[in-house]
């Protein structure tokens, strides 16, 4: 990190009151955010990154089983945050949108008079939060009125590309908007990126957005009109091989599953001083091997281990009962209370908890839990 504790009092909104319609039918049943990703919630992960850089009050907006989220996500942080606190803002009858969210805790988030972060609450990326604070103060003193966090990507026109000037200006955002003084020349030739839901934000842009109660976006209804109007909204780029997954699909939550796996030093996540880093990414295992070969954790404390067939990496969650003969992994996380069958097979998996697998049941590509009273299986990969 830059320097210690740089976000200490940075009020801080992370979005979580989305629906998780990809991911259905786990998301009927199961808030998206909350999700477990090696036995740790998704939500965790920005969390984690404000905390390390010393953000220890955070809003977390809420709609979709809402009361289960921040029962889930309190009890996780008090276990593993124990300095922060969640404050939370449960939106009703609708989802507010990001605009909505923001101008719901304008007071919060903007009464100091000085720049707040938001940050999407699904999301895995590899970020230095105190870089992009530090980019941010050296933008705002050029007039800017906020810092987004863009990774370049060959094929972002596939999602709406961001194009931003070498200085940093964001010359079109997405087809929304493009700056006044850019030339179709200089559009072209800017660097396509996409966003990774990483803002910093000055408070005079909320006053721009609709009026409290309203439905809104701080893309469409903040950034594109600043912008238009020939604004300074500027983008920090990360490297180009960043860790970054927005866990939306099936397959996108195999894929970062995968990913975290490996664990390189791009999976890492911010830990203090004298903390080793890999120890942290697997805190939640009760035993785990990553894909160089590294364990973590007992492996008495999986029950059956020793007569089943273990392929690297794998993740295992308390209580778990593997039967004789059985294959797990590669790429497999079981999470807790699940029962796999003689003979069966799991491989690019995750089984979040109480799974009952057949014996010479093969899962493969995907996700299963029982949720509601009952055994659900998504697949996530094409056979």
């Amino acid at each position: 990190m830059t320097q210690a504790q740089p976000l200490a009092g940075v009020p801080a909104l992370v979005l979580a009151a989305g629906l998780g319609t990809r991911l259905r039918p786990l998301t009927a049943h199961f808030p998206k955010p909350a999700v477990p990703m090696l036995g740790r919630p998704l939500l965790g992960h920005p969390l984690i990154h404000l905390y390390a850089a010393g953000c220890q009050q955070v809003h977390i907006n809420a709609f979709h089983a809402a009361e289960r989220l921040e029962t889930l996500s309190d009890a996780w942080a008090q276990r593993r945050l124990q300095r922060m606190r969640l404050l939370w803002s449960v939106e009703a009858p609708i989802v507010l949108g990001t605009g909505g969210a923001i101008r719901k805790l304008e007071d919060e988030l903007c009464g100091a008079g000085s720049p707040f972060l938001l940050l999407n609450g699904d999301s895995i990326l590899g970020l230095d939060l105190p870089a992009l604070w530090e980019a941010h103060q050296r933008n705002r003193a050029d007039g800017a009125k906020a810092t987004l966090f863009c990774l370049p990507r060959p094929d972002a026109d596939n999602y709406g590309a961001v194009r931003v000037a070498p200085d940093g200006r964001i010359l079109d955002l997405a087809g929304l908007a493009r700056a006044p003084s850019a030339s179709e020349a200089d559009v072209q030739q800017a660097k396509a990126t996409i966003f990774c839901g990483v803002h910093i934000i000055e408070p005079d842009v909320v006053p721009l957005l609709p009026p409290k109660g309203e439905v809104s976006c701080i893309v469409r209804q903040g950034y594109a009109p600043l912008i238009a109007d020939g604004a300074d909204i500027r983008a920090v780029l990360a490297d180009d091989d960043m860790l970054f997954h927005d866990v939306g699909t099936p397959a996108r939550y195999l894929d970062a599953q995968s990913d975290l796996f490996t664990a390189s030093d791009r999976c890492l996540l911010p830990v203090a001083p004298g903390i080793d880093a890999r120890e942290a990414l697997f805190q939640e295992a009760s035993y785990a091997i990553d894909s160089s070969g590294r364990e973590y954790g007992n492996p008495d404390a999986v029950s059956g281990l020793a007569a089943a067939r273990i392929e690297a990496p794998v993740f295992f969650g308390p209580a778990n009962e593997l039967g004789p003969g059985c294959t797990i992994g590669p790429n497999a996380s079981i999470g807790a209370l699940n029962q796999i069958g003689a003979g069966s097979r799991i491989e690019d998996s995750a089984l979040w908890s109480g799974v009952h697998v057949a014996d010479g049941e093969s899962l493969y590509g995907t996700i299963a839990a029982e949720l509601g009273g009952e055994q659900i299986k998504v697949l996530g990969r094409e056979n």
